[in-house]
């Protein structure tokens, strides 16, 4: 178990970890673990704000280090297959046309808009984070993972190989019941950990906190939804890099869930 823990964060993320003996049986859990390489994300994530908020720094610089911390965090790997995604879905061409596009090396223009896009409203969402929201931002990558290693299991794939195929094909049968009771404990957790802050606060404050957090765990599931309806519809299945997009695409969303939430409600 714990080489099937050091290969998650070897291949999710860059935080140094020992060499794991990479074999079928540490294959086999290995996606079970991408929660928490999403957990220590976040908290990395609270320190930068921590750090951060305790040396004034105002909210555009505190916007711009916490949008970027956690692509350096997980090298990349999940915006790489977001912006693939981008140049294959606005190709409109066919299936295999797709698929094709998924592997080409070489960036399209749509992966250029589409990944600018991104890290300009990510930038103006962590801008506007605060002490009420952080919690819930920074638990919300543990749940994008959770909900991306239970559709790795369960969605259809879209190629017989690829390295999604090779990291899921071994993986044990309990990876899915494990994922689906992950996400619901990162939801309750969110809903939980809300009615705590709002106990020092307001009464109305008591009715938005936990709100808040049922706001973030729909968003998140409605991006998840959309994510297999997608996959299939324009792949047949989903691959490693449409498993990123939804990764991204979840945080992305979940998070202006969460904005929008205190803002509005």
């Amino acid at each position: 178990m714990l080489d099937s823990m050091l290969m998650a964060f070897s291949l999710y993320s860059r935080i140094p970890v020992p060499q794991a003996k990479w074999n079928d049986e540490s294959m086999r859990w290995c996606i079970c673990f991408l929660p928490l390489v999403g957990l220590v994300i976040g908290a990395a994530q609270w320190a930068a704000f921590a750090l951060l908020t305790h040396f004034s720094f105002g909210p555009v610089l505190r916007g711009a280090v916490l949008a970027v911390l956690p692509i350096l965090l997980s090298g990349g790997i999940h915006m790489d297959g977001f912006m693939d995604t981008c140049d294959a879905i606005h190709s409109y061409g066919s299936r295999e046309k797709r698929l094709e596009i998924l592997k080409d090396p070489h960036v399209g223009a749509f992966a250029v808009i589409g990944g600018i896009v991104y890290f300009v409203l990510d930038f103006g969402i962590w801008s506007e984070a605060g002490k009420q929201e952080i919690p819930l931002l920074c638990l919300i990558f543990v749940l994008s993972r959770a909900l991306s290693a239970f559709a790795a299991v369960t969605f259809p794939k879209a190629k017989k190989d690829g390295m999604l195929r090779q990291e899921t094909d071994p993986a044990a049968r309990g990876t899915a019941a494990a994922m689906s009771v992950t996400s619901l404990a990162v939801c309750v957790l969110m809903i939980v950990l809300n009615v705590t802050f709002s106990a020092a606060e307001t009464a109305s404050a008591a009715f938005l906190f936990p709100l808040a957090a049922v706001c973030a765990a729909a968003a998140s599931l409605a991006v998840f939804f959309y994510y297999r309806h997608m996959a299939i519809k324009n792949f047949g299945g989903t691959t490693g890099d449409i498993s990123g997009w939804f990764t991204q695409t979840c945080e992305l969303v979940t998070a202006a869930a969460v904005i929008a939430a205190f803002r509005c409600l």
